[in-house]
């Protein structure tokens, strides 16, 4: 057991700078991309972005759906948003305070609807079924379609126009390279905290989560580094959006689950209160400062103990 743990950490150690310099290629030729093509860097954030950085989450989730672990996926979807807000954006805002311009109100809006009916149903459902998983699925589609109209000229930055295929291939380098690290580290997470013996739900909300949003995490730190911060907001909010709708309605159609909503509700409200301070959080000054950064990780840091309490009942 000692050996094993010992390549575990070694492991997990290893695929961090995999991840880091793999999300700043990634970060530069979307950038590049967005320039190109006259497409604002919210809109490849919360599009290209989300969905790449959401794979972990994609994959990992369908995966447990289809062995009957739905737990698993409940946990990594729900702890992945809490992540994405409290802990991921809470960063970012503290490295650079985030400038909000009007039109970004309404997205958070629209992401707290989102997430409060979404959380309705899978309470008063007690999980969700394949009927279910479609229309979340059908819903995510219209939202993609809703966002690129709404926000097609918020964030377009002037950028050097490089070689396409440069940008392309940097890209897909980046993407890959952020995939490999991140999955490497999600196996290494979890064989270190199963040695532990805590509960699956316990482990994916709190450890897996994690894993699975490095990629948000380390994408959004690095547009923030590089000035792209509506390409990090929209990161974080297409991130959210697409784990409850496209992702768990994905593993709900592969198998549908059922989970107590007493396990689950704690989190949800997490969930919905750190949807608000969002909100709340753009509207004062139109933008997020290190101050309020400084909440969203003290919430995480709520979340983090409130969950170790409660969370391993299930």
């Amino acid at each position: 057991m000692p050996s094993e743990m010992t390549l575990n950490l070694i492991i997990f150690i290893i695929s961090i700078p995999i991840i880091i310099k793999s999300s700043d290629i990634f970060t530069e030729g979307a950038s590049k991309l967005a320039a190109m093509f006259g497409v604002s860097d919210f809109i490849i954030g919360i599009t290209i972005v989300a969905l790449g950085t959401s794979l972990p989450e994609l994959s990992s989730d369908t995966y447990a759906s289809y062995i009957d672990h739905g737990q698993i996926a409940f946990g990594d979807i729900i702890g992945s948003n809490i992540t994405n807000i409290a802990l991921i954006l809470g960063l970012t805002c503290i490295i650079r305070p985030l400038e909000i311009k009007h039109t970004e109100i309404y997205s958070g809006r629209v992401h707290l609807l989102i997430m409060t009916l979404a959380s309705a149903s899978l309470l008063v459902a007690g999980g969700i079924g394949r009927i279910a998983g479609i229309v979340f699925i059908i819903s995510y589609i219209l939202y993609l379609r809703h966002s690129i109209d709404k926000y097609r000229e918020l964030g377009v930055e002037t950028i050097e126009k490089n070689d396409l295929k440069k940008n392309i291939f940097e890209v897909l380098i980046g993407l890959t390279g952020i995939l490999i690290g991140a999955r490497i580290l999600v196996n290494s997470i979890i064989g270190l905290s199963l040695a532990f013996g805590v509960s699956e739900y316990l482990i994916a909300l709190l450890l897996m989560s994690v894993g699975t949003s490095l990629p948000e995490l380390f994408v959004s730190v690095s547009a923030a580094r590089k000035g792209y911060m509506t390409m990090a907001l929209g990161n974080i909010i297409g991130s959210n959006v697409a784990n409850i709708l496209f992702i768990l309605g994905a593993a709900a159609v592969i198998r549908p689950i059922s989970i107590a909503p007493e396990l689950i509700i704690v989190q949800l409200l997490f969930m919905l209160l750190l949807s608000v301070l969002l909100i709340i959080f753009k509207r004062s000054g139109y933008m997020i400062d290190r101050r309020e950064g400084a909440i969203f990780l003290g919430v995480y840091v709520a979340f983090v103990l409130v969950s170790i309490t409660f969370g391993n009942q299930g």
